[in-house]
């Protein structure tokens, strides 16, 4: 089943992909000026990769994201303590997926006018996330930035640092044809796609959908939305030995990040069949009126991670962890694409 097409309704909520593929691929470029000898992995991967010294073996790995527009959503409902686990969770999951154990993490809030009641839920939110992922919160910034923001606008943005050995560092060039791929369920929508909802359902006019008591989800959509992007950790730490390699599913969606942790020569043949899309991914499609292919290239649809490993090693992972389930398998590439749904 194809699932790659244009991504119009994402475009016209104001976010283009293909420009931000574009702006990446240039400031790369420029940043490489500045890369020396140490520099393992630089812009491009889930988390950077940075020796310590020429002769060590101990590897620093970081990442850096925000909340994105999520931030208009808990705004609107008064929901402040999640948009600290979303932020702290969306960095610490990039790192991970090198095979990296966290070590800290710093923030940034900036508002238009700093409520202090607001501001304190997003800290404890952060500091609850940095307990959960045993990495320590060493600092940060806060910036009151009036005529930059409106008084209720905030932007949330972390940065995250792990640690790795060379030897344990989880690599594309690991993963062969007949690997496993298995998913890591989802929590919800985490940070990844609110620009469209926003838009299609008009929220940031008339918030009271957000309100509105859906049967299906057995709650109302704002709650269903604010649900906290899922941490890893907990996971992947029971299972480290046994992985090849992992794509943490964001902005993208499959689609889009599972090709990062897969060799160029390689493909993913993802079997559709093998999980049931979470109801939240269901009713969001119907209520803004776009079509399947659309929501894969935005949204995670319940598949939060994925962790590459080969056959034994996925059966060992499965009695780990019960609630993960093979979703597929690599392949070799015969086509342009590198993900093949099936």
């Amino acid at each position: 089943m194809d699932l790659i097409g244009n991504i119009d309704a994402y475009r016209d909520a104001g976010v283009s992909r293909d420009s931000a593929k574009t702006t990446v691929g240039f400031l790369s470029q420029l940043a490489k000026t500045t890369y020396d000898e140490n520099v393992v992995e630089g812009v491009g991967g889930f988390g950077a990769i940075y020796r310590l010294n020429n002769s060590s073996d101990t590897l620093l790995v970081s990442s850096t994201d925000g909340v994105g527009t999520k931030s208009r959503i808990s705004i609107a409902l008064n929901e402040y303590e999640s948009l600290g686990h979303d932020v702290v969770n969306a960095c610490v999951n990039d790192v991970l997926t090198t095979g990296a154990k966290p070590l800290f993490f710093l923030d940034y809030i900036a508002a238009g006018r700093l409520i202090s009641d607001n501001i304190e839920q997003i800290g404890i939110g952060i500091v609850n996330a940095c307990k959960i992922s045993e990495c320590s919160l060493i600092g940060g910034e806060t910036a009151e930035m009036p005529g930059i923001y409106s008084n209720e606008d905030i932007e949330l943005v972390g940065f995250s640092v792990g640690v790795v050995s060379k030897n344990n560092l989880l690599k594309s060039s690991s993963v062969e044809v007949g690997d496993v791929l298995i998913g890591l369920p989802s929590s919800g929508v985490h940070t990844n796609g609110f620009s469209l909802i926003r838009n299609r359902l008009n929220l940031d006019d008339d918030s009271r959908p957000l309100k509105k008591y859906m049967s299906e989800l057995k709650c109302e959509l704002g709650p269903a939305l604010t649900i906290p992007h899922r941490p890893y950790y907990p996971l992947v730490k029971l299972i480290n030995g046994h992985i090849k390699n992992m794509a943490h599913i964001t902005g993208g969606g499959i689609i889009e990040n599972l090709p990062r942790a897969l060799p160029s020569e390689l493909c993913a043949r993802v079997h559709l069949d093998s999980w049931e899309i979470p109801i939240l991914f269901n009713v969001l499609q119907d209520l803004m009126n776009v079509d399947k292919r659309e929501m894969f290239r935005v949204f995670n649809m319940g598949i939060g991670m994925i962790v590459i490993a080969n056959d034994k090693e996925a059966k060992i992972i499965q009695s780990i962890l019960p609630e993960v389930f093979v979703m597929g398998e690599i392949e070799k590439r015969i086509k342009d694409e590198q993900v093949r749904f099936v």
